[in-house]
């Protein structure tokens, strides 16, 4: 009866997150997109300089974006926003929820980013929307299947409501989000993320993403060009990313005040934007201003430069959204350089190929999703020859930023939080168990530093310890000794080794197996931050501990 309550489960929760997700996903990107051309049209030109026509309207957007962005931040006391490494980190953490709370308010702080012209990506809020929506369900309904197949369910349907890519949102939420794949797992992820695509198609049949890819190529130029394309994207992600992780960390320095922060950004983004609106939002009208040709190689250049300055600006000073959709614009617009390079220099046709190749290789780069992006590109295209094209890239520019920058962005985020999330699951879950908990499983003999040899010898006979430890009258730690050194010594030293090896209570499981890698002993003393002895371990602890938590890790990724 067990698997056909798991089936049952599998249809109702998949087609419920499917079903919300999509809603939500539509009336997101909907939502952006009328406000956003609403901007838009009424952008009247109030003078020309150098070429370029300039319009106030970016400047009052954002600044009424960024209004209601500190008004909804300090109203509703929310003291950091979510993204993908929140529901990364959840998918992996049993202790690790995704509030519902924050997680709606850091969406509807991403919508006003972007409806307000804000240089921010839209989907990275979906999948953490999706998220978010998959552990509701988890949290309310439960049931046979584990809360990281729920977020998986919710984030695969973001994707595939995102690109009308049911293959991509599937293979997305297990190499992204869980890393790793499992017959458990795909029936509700594969179901929610085809629901949701279905939906998405019954109610936005043009489509969310951009249209009109040219797909009569020649092969051999555009994977010549292919080649060096996916090692500049490389460069560019690292730089992306880095730049962006560095004005982050150092905010504070520009200013302590949020408020003004952000109006930095406002007054940079809107008169940047206001000479080249193309620099600004979520970018899908650059994406297919580029793909139909539009653009001069000099306006991309700008562009690529502009987009790249704005988007760590607005994202590090203030405004919320993701870096999925920034890394398309930057990846097409390099693209779209190196096409006209090759139409120059007549090499062959070279169609959409390296437009596409190019935000496929960047944005991979950046969001860890190597696979899930060229199946994705496939999907949009229905072309095997782009999507070889798009292989090609994709793998010169992971291969190249994975070795100088990491897996992805997000787990870089993680990483400053003090996440490994590269090391898997077992590192998680060791590092979220306290030491402390360990402590009432040993006894141990502790002694005053005063104490006499033979008296110490006698303790050692009677308790049939074989180590020793040595407090002062506060109960802090000042030595540790074996009764095989006192039988040996006739001195009255009785302190073996004034400064042992110790770990502190505050450590993690993680931490202590680390620091006691190269140990040799029976135990390890623990104490507190003024050295005050708590108890101790052993490594027969910490591998028990080990092992029950790769027992866990087992039941969850089990075939």
């Amino acid at each position: 009866m067990k698997i056909f309550n798991i089936i049952f489960q599998v249809i109702i929760f998949g087609t419920l997150t499917g079903s919300i997700v999509s809603i939500c996903s539509v009336g997101f990107v909907l939502g952006v997109e009328n406000i956003s051309n609403f901007r838009l049209i009424n952008s009247p030109c109030l003078f020309k300089l150098s070429g370029f026509c300039f319009s106030a309207t970016p400047l009052v957007f954002l600044s009424l974006a960024a209004i209601a962005i500190i008004f909804v931040k300090r109203l509703l006391n929310i003291s950091r926003y979510h993204g993908p490494a929140d529901v990364i980190l959840s998918a992996h953490s049993p202790t690790s929820e995704l509030d519902l709370k924050t997680g709606f308010l850091s969406t509807f702080s991403a919508f006003i980013s972007a409806s307000g012209g804000a240089s921010v990506g839209q989907y990275g809020p979906l999948v953490h929307l999706g998220g978010t929506i998959g552990n509701l369900i988890n949290s309310k309904i439960g049931g046979l299947l584990s809360k990281d197949i729920f977020i998986g369910c919710g984030v695969a349907a973001a994707i595939s409501a995102g690109f009308n890519s049911p293959i991509g949102g599937i293979i997305f939420a297990h190499e992204a989000i869980l890393r790793h794949f499992s017959f458990r797992a795909i029936a509700p992820i594969a179901l929610s993320s085809v629901v949701s695509s279905t939906l998405t198609t019954y109610f936005f049949p043009s489509g969310i993403l951009f249209q009109n890819t040219d797909s009569n190529i020649s092969i051999l130029p555009s994977v010549s060009l292919s080649l060096l394309l996916g090692p500049v994207c490389a460069i560019l992600a690292i730089v992306f990313m880095t730049s962006l992780l560095k004005l982050q960390k150092n905010t504070n320095k520009i200013s302590s005040n949020e408020i003004i922060r952000i109006f930095y950004a406002v007054i940079l983004c809107g008169v940047l934007g206001g000479f080249i609106p193309e620099i600004l939002g979520l970018g899908g009208e650059t994406i297919s201003g580029i793909l139909n040709n539009q653009y001069s190689f000099n306006f991309l250049m700008l562009v690529l430069l502009l987009k790249l300055l704005v988007t760590v600006v607005c994202l590090s000073m203030g405004f919320f959204g993701g870096v999925f959709s920034p890394a398309l614009v930057l990846g097409a617009s390099m693209g779209g350089i190196f096409t006209y390079i090759g139409n120059t220099i007549g090499v062959g046709m070279l169609g959409s190929s390296l437009i596409l190749a190019g935000m496929a290789a960047l944005s991979a780069s950046v969001i860890g999703a190597p696979i899930a992006t060229i199946v994705i590109i496939f999907e949009l295209t229905h072309s095997y020859d782009l999507a070889f094209v798009s292989i090609i890239c994709v793998a010169g520019s992971c291969l190249i930023s994975s070795f100088y920058f990491g897996h992805s962005f997000f787990d870089k985020q993680l990483l400053t939080r003090n996440f490994k999330i590269s090391r898997g699951r077992t590192e998680i879950l060791l590092s979220e168990i306290s030491v402390e908990n360990l402590l009432d499983r040993n006894k141990y003999l502790v002694v005053s530093v005063n104490i006499k040899r033979l008296e110490l010898l006698d303790l050692f006979e009677k308790t049939g310890f074989t180590e020793a430890y040595f407090v002062d009258e506060k109960g802090k730690l000042k030595g540790k000794t074996k009764v095989n050194s006192i039988l040996t010594n006739n001195t009255e030293n009785l302190i073996q080794d004034n400064n042992p090896l110790y770990i502190e209570k505050s450590s993690n499981i993680s931490d202590a197996i680390i620091k006691i890698s190269n140990f040799v002993g029976e135990s390890v003393p623990v104490v507190d931050g003024d050295r005050t002895l708590k108890g101790v371990v052993t490594e027969s602890d910490l591998f028990i501990e080990y092992l029950k938590v790769q027992d866990k890790i087992s039941e969850i990724e089990k075939d």
